[in-house]
């Protein structure tokens, strides 16, 4: 009876043994499996490329790398901070040395003012722990603005826009890189 007893008990060991390796052996294919199809699936490379939506007759334009787009009846003027035009509205690309006091003449009702990040003002337009949004693929800082002005601070493109307007807030969602 004895003998009989550690022959079971024997057996039980060995049956014991058999499933412990049967257990190990199925999860390492499990995770041979795993493994095999993670590094046979083929990855593609993301693009970094960002599509940006311009409406049917706007025209682009750049001013150092950056982009926006008007619609074509704006006026565009360059180096002067007086957006006294005929125009419905009026996109002023870079600002003089010294600004001119500008006439009262017809304004439109709608400007875009873009002008280069100085040093001061890339410290001081972007408020300390503040995160930006992305605009077309563009880090963009919100500023401070109205109902009726937007303030934007782009440091990776290098510019500062103020849009003032109803048709303002459109045409600066229409920055991208150049």
């Amino acid at each position: 009876m004895l003998q009989d007893s550690k022959r079971m008990k024997a057996e039980d060991g060995r049956a014991y043994s058999r499933t412990r390796r049967a257990q190990w052996f199925l999860l390492s294919l499990a995770v041979l499996a795993l493994l095999g199809a993670a590094c046979s699936s083929s990855t593609t490379p993301s693009s970094t490329t960002t599509t940006v939506s311009i409406p049917s007759g706007w025209k682009t334009y750049t001013y150092g790398k950056m982009a926006i787009a008007v619609p074509s009846s704006w006026a565009v003027k360059h180096d002067t901070n007086c957006p006294n035009a005929p125009a419905p509205g009026t996109l002023l690309l870079g600002l003089p040395a010294v600004l001119s006091y500008c006439a009262a003449f017809q304004y439109p009702t709608s400007v875009v003012t873009v002008s280069q990040l100085s040093t001061e003002t890339s410290t001081t337009s972007v408020p300390a722990g503040e995160k930006p949004v992305t605009i077309n693929g563009v880090p963009v800082y919100i500023g401070f603005g109205s109902p009726t002005m937007l303030q934007w601070t782009v440091p990776s493109l290098d510019v500062q826009i103020i849009g003032a307007g109803p048709d303002s807030n459109e045409v600066l969602h229409t920055l991208h890189k150049a």
